[in-house]
């Protein structure tokens, strides 16, 4: 409830019309579903009576989505007027891509009117960027291109990016439909967290196009902030996030390293994937002794993500070569 209202007007107020809107509910308990279905007769309620994961229930809307082109939108990102209009537009002149992204900037907690029965009422948006599409390096640190610094242009090109943020993106249905493993888009094993990286990555290896579009501009509150520039700044972000998901982040990371790195291109990175690996698992095991549990996990998925890692090397089209020009 602290961020429907916000983004629903922001799709009303949208210059492109010929689109229909879905809200996948994942079993809230604050009257989300209620005030939809007083406010917005026009808007679809799909709802879960428990909380299937952000995976479960995009995949939902996914299917039953008929149009050409599916928005996955989280409730907290606010649309400026033209985006889907920009967006779709620039998708219409690049029938290779498969996803497409625009220039994503913070709206920050003080945003919030708590006197306000709705909530989110009277937002902040700032020039903060909150992402520009994802950047992958060769140590397999994954990004949002430009997140914490100040908008000044420096992201005005249109470009093809390693992939688009999950947090706002726009995709071609058939994009989807020719990546989907048993049914899925987003790997449901993962639950929540790390799936748009995921997914960006398959596209990419099926021969799909990812596209950064800046005239697309939207706002977006982060729920999981991204790494500070210190060590004493990255401790302090993830204590703000819960241990639930913290424990996603990391389980996460290396199911999808398992189902999508191409072996060659892992050899070829080791020195910097392993000094940054030893970093990252001394710092949970010490730092966040909780995720000796997501490391169990881990190993409870890896064999489903080993098969589902056999479905995506036989249909790959791109090579361990080509894919190398993503590792910064």
């Amino acid at each position: 409830m602290n961020y429907i209202f916000d983004c629903l007007e922001s799709l009303m107020r949208q210059s492109f019309r010929d689109f229909s809107i879905l809200v996948i509910d994942n079993g809230s308990d604050d009257g989300t579903v209620e005030f939809i279905r007083s406010n917005y007769p026009t808007v679809s309620v799909l709802q879960n009576f428990k909380n299937l994961g952000f995976c479960k229930a995009n995949n939902q809307g996914i299917h039953l989505a008929k149009s050409e082109y599916v928005l996955v939108a989280n409730p907290d990102v606010v649309l400026s007027q033209d985006f889907l209009q920009n967006l779709v537009t620039f998708a219409d002149k690049n029938s290779g891509g498969g996803s497409f992204g625009g220039k994503v900037l913070k709206i920050y907690s003080e945003a919030f009117n708590t006197d306000e029965e709705l909530g989110l009422r009277e937002i902040i948006k700032s020039d903060i960027i909150d992402s520009t599409g994802l950047e992958i390096f060769k140590s397999r640190r994954i990004i949002d291109r430009g997140e914490g610094s100040k908008d000044e242009g420096q992201y005005d090109r249109t470009e093809e990016v390693f992939g688009n943020t999950g947090a706002c993106v726009l995709y071609r249905k058939s994009a989807l439909q020719d990546i989907m493993i048993k049914n899925e888009f987003f790997d449901q094993d993962f639950f929540a967290y790390k799936e748009d990286i995921d997914l960006a990555w398959r596209l990419r290896l099926y021969g799909w196009q990812c596209w950064y579009y800046p005239l697309a501009i939207c706002y977006h509150h982060r729920q999981f902030p991204g790494a500070g520039d210190s060590f004493r700044k990255n401790f302090r972000h993830r204590r703000q996030v819960s241990k639930m998901l913290r424990s996603f982040s990391l389980r996460n990371y290396h199911l999808l390293l398992v189902k999508n790195d191409q072996l060659a291109n892992m050899i070829v990175a080791l020195p910097w994937f392993l000094f940054r690996e030893l970093k990252v698992i001394l710092y949970a095991l010490v730092l966040e002794p909780f995720q000796y549990r997501s490391i169990k996990e881990f190993f409870q998925l890896l064999p489903s993500a080993l098969v589902k890692r056999k479905v995506i090397m036989a249909h790959r089209k791109i090579s361990a070569k080509e894919m190398r020009k993503w590792f910064k």
